[in-house]
């Protein structure tokens, strides 16, 4: 279990600070109107660390899946695995930031989000 605040991309408003990944990636999706065909993928963010914390917002579409510089480290929708848990963490415990793609029913991102980890 690993602390970490949520800044929401491209407005860089004030972060959001959780103390555990698993429920608040649980709970992704009922911000969404309709998340029956919700997806988020989750992609490493080197590019927040170096460049002290500040990285440009992609706006991917559905059938996107590259991010430069950076690596998928996997998807869900209604369920999140374990293992995405378990990669997320193991970025958290290197220090590094992930990256959330969150898609709706209609194909569109809805929102982006860089999640930093908390020493």
């Amino acid at each position: 279990m690993s602390r970490f605040r949520v800044h929401n991309l491209p407005k860089l408003g004030e972060p959001i600070n959780y103390d555990d990944v698993s429920p608040y990636l649980w709970n992704l999706h009922a911000r969404l109107h309709n998340a029956i065909h919700a997806e988020t993928r989750v992609y490493t963010c080197r590019s927040w660390r170096l460049a002290e914390q500040v990285t440009a917002s992609y706006e991917l579409h559905w059938n996107d899946l590259v991010v430069p510089g950076e690596t998928l480290l996997g998807s869900f929708g209604w369920a999140v695995s374990s293992d995405l848990i378990a990669r997320i963490e193991a970025e958290f415990a290197k220090g590094e930031a992930v990256r959330l793609f969150v898609f709706n029913s209609d194909a569109d991102l809805c929102f982006e989000e860089v999640l930093e980890p908390i020493d």
